[in-house]
């Protein structure tokens, strides 16, 4: 499969440069270990596995909390086609990471699930870099405003403080965090959620215009 995704890149590539076309630069292909830059680099949880082609055995199956695998790349998309649409580079990728991406922002998109139903809720992560632990606050008190449940601590997995993602950032000049939306296997959140899925990604795409000073991204309406 590795092999043949290679190829598929490879004549892709070949016909853009026959027809004197370029690839977007915010456009990453599969199994590009070159660093991209971007604004913002936005990753959607979980998608694309099971991929043990590409990741490793302690992540490919990895698939998260019953229908993460589905929901993340709805909140992924709706920021990235936002802030594309108002100007801001966007490297949007799905679990699989690749190299370094030298952006401003990262963030890394996922939902908590739980073997006791309504025991967590919103939570954020982030490594000790630029300004991530400020952003963090920043993008709570944000959702806060919206989300009518519970938040957990800061970092309060090793899932969160160590996320695989942080690795492939390392020279962010903003922040990188991991937001959790809520817990899925919580009936109540889980009937939230999915009916603010867009709204979510909208916010997003707020939240990282205004950190990054590009795009003037309105509040999205409820």
């Amino acid at each position: 499969m590795s092999r043949l995704r290679g190829a598929v890149a490879f004549c892709v590539s070949l016909i853009f440069c026959t027809l004197g076309v370029s690839l977007p630069r915010d456009v990453v292909q599969a199994g590009e270990d070159t660093t991209a830059e971007a604004d913002v680099l936005i990753q959607a949880g979980h998608e694309g596995r099971p991929d043990c082609d590409r990741e490793p055995a302690t992540l490919c199956r990895n698939t998260g909390a019953a229908g993460e695998i589905e929901w993340t790349p709805v909140v992924a998309d709706e920021a990235t086609r936002i802030l594309r649409a108002a100007g801001v580079t966007v490297i949007r990728r799905p679990a699989f990471l690749s190299g370094q991406y030298d952006v401003k922002d990262a963030i890394f998109l996922h939902f908590d699930g739980n073997a006791n139903p309504c025991t967590t809720g919103a939570s954020v992560g982030y490594p000790q870099l630029a300004r991530s632990a400020e952003a963090a606050a920043e993008w709570k008190s944000l959702w806060r405003t919206f989300f009518p449940f519970r938040f957990e601590p800061d970092n309060f997995t090793s899932n969160l403080s160590g996320y695989y993602g942080f690795r492939h950032v390392r020279s962010v000049s903003d922040a990188a965090i991991v937001i959790e939306g809520g817990e899925m296997s919580c009936p109540a959140q889980h009937a939230w959620l999915k009916d603010h899925l867009k709204f979510e990604g909208a916010l997003i795409a707020h939240f990282l215009s205004k950190r990054l000073g590009k795009g003037d991204v309105p509040l999205p309406k409820e």
